[in-house]
């Protein structure tokens, strides 16, 4: 039997799968990334508390050490790709403290208070950034079957002596995890009560009829078209 294609026109489905929510602290993130689908909330900073969302606090003083922090993580991934679970969708809040985590792991692996202690050239530095970019592949494996959404702070940065808004999480590493992304939103509290999203970069415009047309899921369409 040959294994190579009919010559014809593949099924093309454009619904965006991999979302990153960017923004000060309190503007809005986690309430927009909640709105997604039977979420589940894996947590950091403890928003978990302050919402009913399902979700895993890997801050949790539960666990004594930042490996089990590492495995509790690594194993909630694996059970949700191996099991049918009622979960659509993946929030990862924060993003930062999962490298931070990463980075944490390393010193308590190698009993070092740097990472530049650990022997070898740059060996920890390398399997800090693996650990964290082998978390953003698995998850972008999972966005076959769940809506991912990572969440990360923002911080305001003077560059060139122009400010600029930067995530908080390591560039490289930023750079590695809004390249995964379908959407890219920013996240702004203006004044007392109002919330602002704003698309800063995608892959497709969700917003035209040509694609909307070409997405399979016209639900997440509901929840995006709020996006400014």
């Amino acid at each position: 039997m040959s294994i190579l294609p009919k010559n014809e026109p593949n099924e093309v489905d454009l619904t965006p799968r991999v979302f990153v929510f960017r923004g000060d602290a309190m503007s809005g993130k986690t309430y927009q990334a909640i709105r997604f689908p039977s979420p589940i909330l894996i947590n950091t900073d403890g928003n978990c508390k302050k919402v009913d969302t399902p979700s895993i606090y890997l801050n949790d003083a539960k666990y004594k050490t930042y490996k089990e922090k590492l495995e509790t993580l690594f194993g909630a991934l694996k059970e949700l790709n191996e099991t049918e679970t009622p979960f659509k969708t993946i929030i990862i809040d924060l993003a930062e403290d999962i490298d931070e985590i990463c980075v944490r792991y390393v010193l308590e692996k190698y009993n070092v208070k740097n990472l530049s202690d650990v022997k070898g050239y740059a060996t920890g530095y390398i399997e800090r950034k693996n650990n964290f970019n082998n978390i953003v592949s698995a998850l972008k494996t999972l966005s076959s079957k769940y809506y991912i959404v990572f969440i990360t702070h923002t911080v305001q940065k003077i560059i060139d002596d122009k400010i600029e808004i930067i995530s908080m999480l390591k560039e490289d590493l930023y750079n590695n995890l809004t390249g995964q992304a379908d959407l890219i939103v920013d996240c702004k509290k203006i004044g007392a009560i109002t919330y602002q999203s704003k698309i800063l970069k995608y892959r497709n415009n969700y917003k035209e009829q040509s694609v909307q047309e070409k997405c399979k899921d016209k639900s997440i369409l509901d929840i995006i078209k709020d996006y400014q």
